[in-house]
This record gives structure tokens, sequence and C-alpha cells, in this order.
């Protein structure tokens, strides 16, 4: 799954060896305060982010983004990682004139290490920012720490802090613009009319754990081979992978199954979402599950990009 991103040439890292201490190990970068469209590159072992910004929109927000760049065969975490790995987390509270952010994530790609498959993103991302000031004219200080799992033949918790002043008179970056235009494409929208969609789902209990049995209806012209199925759950809860259900699999009911064994036990109503990927069309969808009585109810509309 191809995507374009701006790299920065000459200032990685080169990579090495690290010992296989997942965790123990913490990599800090910091990156000074900027005035211009991008702030300077933090880097980290396997690749370097940054913050960049198209500038200021018509309605007082501001179009910007984070920026991985990784090194050849680094990848880094969708907002839910599966099986393994470590989402990204942003603490925006330094900020300065900050009314609200909202992060959005592209659709990853599946990765089976031959213990775990997670959700990544391999090489680099942009992850579509829209941030809104708390007083449309003055600049916001934006301040985020960041925290995040970046893996190859072992992985590093890594963390950086970005500081980006976005200004209200400041001008256009195109060249911005035009990558962050590119990741918001591949941010998933709800579906529409003829998209494949989740038509059914169904809560069992196997004996062991909690499973969700996942059946989609797919328009003429898609089968399911043509489908990637992901999904988060709330906030700080771990849930599986959707997987295929194959024959052996006699109790499952649908095309897809899902492990919920993550979640806590007390927790009544789970707030789901769902993307399904076809090529590079991908669609959300988002559903609050009552695991006293079974029923998953969708959620109308999901939320728009």
């Amino acid at each position: 799954m191809a995507r374009e991103f701006g790299y920065l040439i000459g200032m990685f890292i080169p990579g090495r060896l690290l010992p296989a201490s997942f965790g123990l190990l913490l990599l800090t970068a910091v990156a000074t305060p900027s005035l211009a469209a991008v702030s300077p590159w933090a880097k980290f072992e396997g690749g370097a982010v940054r913050v960049i910004s198209a500038g200021p929109l018509a309605d007082g927000r501001y179009d910007a983004a984070i920026e991985f760049a990784l090194d050849p065969g680094w990848h880094t975490y969708w907002e839910s990682p599966g099986e393994a790995g470590i989402p990204p987390q942003v603490d925006w509270t330094q900020s300065g004139n900050l009314g609200s952010a909202r992060l959005q994530y592209p659709y990853p790609q599946r990765y089976d290490d031959g213990f775990s498959i997670s959700n990544i993103y391999q090489d680099g991302i942009v992850l579509p920012l829209t941030v809104t000031p708390a007083k449309a004219d003055e600049a916001v200080r934006l301040e985020l720490d960041l925290a995040f799992g970046n893996c190859k033949e072992v992985c590093v918790p890594g963390t950086a802090r970005l500081e980006l002043t976005l200004d209200p008179s400041a001008p256009d970056d195109k060249t911005s613009a035009r990558m962050i235009a590119r990741a918001r494409a591949d941010v998933p929208m709800p579906a529409q009319d003829g998209d494949p969609v989740i038509s059914r789902l169904f809560l069992r209990n196997d004996g062991k754990k909690e499973k969700l049995d996942i059946s989609l209806a797919l328009p003429a012209d898609v089968t399911a081979d043509d489908i990637e199925v992901y999904a988060a759950g709330p906030e700080g809860a771990s849930i599986g992978v959707p997987r295929r259900t194959k024959p052996e699999w006699k109790q499952a009911t649908g095309d897809w199954v899902l492990s919920l064994g993550g979640l806590p036990k007390d927790l009544d109503v789970v707030p789901l979402r769902f993307v399904l990927v076809a090529g590079r069309h991908a669609i959300e969808q988002r559903f609050e599950l009552n695991r006293k009585t079974g029923t998953a109810t969708e959620i109308h509309p999901a939320q728009p990009r």
C-alpha cells in the first residue's frame, strides 16, 4: 500500500541493532519552536517526526498534520494496534490558545510477524490534524508531547516534543497542503450507498472468551477476498484483530470474527469502530455493543471527516 511522504534526506541516525528489551529503552527527541509552516524534525531510532501546517483556513481553523518519516523496514501503529504494539498518544495540554485539536488516522495495513497480527504504517505516515484556536484572531502555540511505538527487529517505545506556532496571518504552504490532502483522502469515510458494509454483529462466548461474529453485505463487484476489516475499541482497552472465518471454526456465524478478550469485564456497553477497506477506498461504521443483551446498535451518522 503506497503513500507519498516528504522525506528528510541525510538526517536519520543509521539503524543499529538494539537489545531485545521492549519497554526498557525509551528514546526522547525534542524539537525547538518554529514560526515556519513546519516544525524541526525530532529524530528517533528508525526515523523522525514533525508537525506540518497548510496554513489558516477560511473558518479560522488550521489544516495541519503530524508527519512520520521512517527508515526502510521500520513501522509505527494505527490508533488500534491490534494484538501487539503501541498506538500514538498525544498530550496537547502545554499548548497556548488551543481550543481543540482533532487527529485523524488514514487506514493502516495488516502486519503478521509470525506471533501476532498488528495494524501498522510502514515507511512513513501523515496523520491529519485540525486545530481550532480558542481566540480566532490570536496565534496558536502548538506544543505536543507524542508517545508512540516504533518497530523493526526490535520495538522501541519513543517520545517526541513538537512545537509549532500557527499564525492567522501566515501564508499558505502549498507543499504541506498537498501532503495533508493526500493523507486525508485515506481517512475512512461514513458508508454511502453501494459501499461494502457490516450487516450483522453477533456476540457469542466459545467457552474461553467473548467473540464477535461479523457478517458483511457486499456490492456485486466486490468479494470477501477484496475486503480488509480493521476494528478499534474504547480508548485504553485492548481488542484483537478481525480474522476471516475458516471452515473448521464451526461455531462462527459470520464472514469475520473478532476476539473481545481484552475488554474490561465490567464494561457493559462497548463502543466499536470498524474500518472496511476495498482497494484504496475505506469506509467506517460505528456501533455500540451491549454485552448483557448481545445487541449491537449502529451509530448514525459516523463521525464525519
